[in-house]
């Protein structure tokens, strides 16, 4: 499955990936350095209950920073535990932007 394209290739705010297009990116991005079916992944569990290691967490963070544009202050992981959560905030984060 290809990348979503980064926001600067979107035609207008409308075209911003949802909370649902990041839930699946990072869905796919876990189950990939799991290497596990994605349907085995969880929304609402933690992301560091699942298994992965703080390597794999930085790796994700840093191509979910470089794919939206954005950069995250600190781990995001602490504020925002769950492939859940940290989509529905970074969804947020894109849209004032």
């Amino acid at each position: 499955m290809p990348p979503p394209r980064p926001i600067s290739e979107h035609a207008d705010e409308s075209a911003r990936p949802s909370a649902q297009s990041i839930q699946a990116w990072l869905i796919q991005q876990i189950a990939e350095e799991l290497q596990v079916a994605p349907e085995n992944i969880r929304l609402d569990q933690p992301i560091l209950a699942s298994g992965i290691d703080s390597m794999q967490v930085v790796s994700i963070v840093a191509r979910l920073e470089d794919w939206l544009k954005i950069r995250f202050s600190g781990n995001p992981l602490e504020d925002y535990p769950t492939i859940e959560r940290l989509s529905e905030h970074v969804s947020e984060l894109i849209a004032v932007q």
